[in-house]
């Protein structure tokens, strides 16, 4: 059983709302390698990987600046396949003198920045399943440093050349300002599992995984107001296996549309 393949529950799709579409567009193709599915003058869609997951910038003119204790994003997770392909994207970024921040999770090493607008992005990989700790249905996680030297060993000649094909959306880390909320809507409502205990924070999955969704309350104390005409996320499209289509609003404010389309779900 796979962790992103029709048997799981996933996010298959993002979308923020953004003040400059050019540079976001700009930023994902050239940073992340994210490829251009689709665009016009208001909107972009990015491939993530070519498995169909896609990441959605949508262009506000004269929008909201939301509060950082405003619920919604806390990150973006891009989950590569390979420690390769960690080891290439760090020097990359490494050699652009971007700020960025890392964390040894004991499950996955990863690294964390931000978009020009200020949305959180990790990049990440797996470690192998076998090693992850369970006890009583609950994963062992930690953050720790990562030796960076040693991760930049493994980098290739070929060096970073965008997302993989192979690279997806792994999991998507909300701020929320209800714990109880959110675990009523992403546990009892959708189905994912509780499957470890950090303070202040859900870390949800199915399939066995270590989190496909994740919120905290570490800096939010409010819902995020004003959806439609407020910047950052503001839709998230989730894959459940046998679901009708439907959209509601979600605790923290956007909106979420569940399907069941397996054409968008990456692990065939």
């Amino acid at each position: 059983m796979a962790f992103h393949d029709k048997t799981a529950t996933q996010v298959t799709n993002i979308e923020l709302n953004v003040r400059d579409l050019d540079l976001m567009t700009t930023f994902y193709k050239n940073i992340l390698g994210l490829p251009v599915k689709s665009s016009d003058d208001n909107t972009t869609v990015l491939s993530v990987g070519t498995g169909g997951h896609t990441l959605t910038l949508h262009l506000l003119e004269d929008g909201r600046q939301t509060s950082p204790r405003e619920a919604g994003l806390f990150h973006i997770a891009f989950l590569l396949p390979t420690t390769e392909d960690l080891a290439n994207f760090l020097y990359f970024v490494a050699q652009k003198n971007m700020g960025i921040g890392a964390g040894d999770h004991l499950v996955s090493e990863a690294l964390y920045f931000n978009d020009p607008e200020g949305n959180g992005i990790e990049v990440y990989r797996d470690r192998p399943s076998s090693s992850w700790e369970w006890q009583n249905g609950k994963v062992k996680m930690d953050t720790l440093e990562v030796d960076s030297q040693t991760l930049l060993t493994h980098r290739t000649d070929e060096g970073w050349q965008g997302m993989p094909a192979k690279g997806m959306i792994g999991h998507l880390h909300l701020k929320t300002h209800d714990l109880d909320a959110a675990y009523q809507c992403y546990i009892e409502q959708l189905g994912f599992q509780h499957v470890s205990d950090f303070p202040r924070a859900l870390f949800m999955s199915t399939n066995h995984y270590h989190h496909h969704i994740a919120a905290n309350t570490w800096q939010s104390n409010q819902a995020r107001q004003n959806n439609a005409q407020s910047y950052g996320l503001t839709h998230v499209d989730i894959y459940q296996p046998d679901a009708s289509t439907h959209t509601f609003t979600a605790p923290e404010g956007f909106d979420i549309t569940v399907h069941s389309n397996t054409d968008l779900v990456p692990e065939k």
